[in-house]
């Protein structure tokens, strides 16, 4: 794990943490709330990769589950939320367009599923009440869209962005 490393994941953490708290959105059926995080969460994966986009999500939207006061979310909010780092980071770093459509998908899914099993089973709020929570979820993954579109934008402005997530590399000149 290199300082630049860290680096990233500390700021990436304090992005998504500021992000998830800043518009929490309630939703009554199950006590939870939606919020725009996912779109720091897709730009994170897709510039720095899947731990970094792991870490930051995981931690910051726990982070901000506390601090809002939903502390008994804040383990399922870890899990499903470092999944969609994870997921997509793994399939769309340092990869292209379609590749990054891809992750977003399959990451946003990802979220939307742990969420979905997590409050159905170990919240005990049935598949009824964890189906009435899935829209927000799906409208807070399609939110990710913005982070897509953001992160697409910086990469034409600085390609070097993939390099960022890795191992610093030395060249003997």
């Amino acid at each position: 794990m290199t300082v630049q490393r860290i680096a990233l994941m500390a700021v990436g953490i304090a992005i998504v943490a500021v992000l998830v708290s800043s518009i929490p959105v309630p939703i009554a059926a199950t006590g939870g709330f939606t919020h725009p995080g996912a779109i720091a969460e897709i730009f994170i994966a897709l510039a720095f990769g899947p731990i970094v986009g792991g870490v930051s999500a995981a931690v910051g939207a726990a982070i901000a589950d506390l601090a809002l006061g939903y502390g008994s979310f804040a383990p399922l909010t870890f899990l499903a939320h470092g999944s969609l780092g994870v997921i997509a980071g793994l399939i769309g770093w340092k990869k292209g367009s379609n590749a990054h459509f891809l992750a977003w998908i399959a990451g946003g899914l990802s979220l939307a599923a742990v969420y979905f099993l997590g409050e159905a089973t170990i919240y005990g709020f049935g598949f009824a009440g964890a189906a009435a929570e899935l829209p927000f979820n799906l409208f807070q993954v399609g939110l990710g869209l913005l982070g897509l579109l953001l992160f697409q934008l910086v990469r034409r402005a600085f390609p070097q962005i993939d390099q960022l997530g890795e191992a610093p590399k030395f060249e003997e000149l």
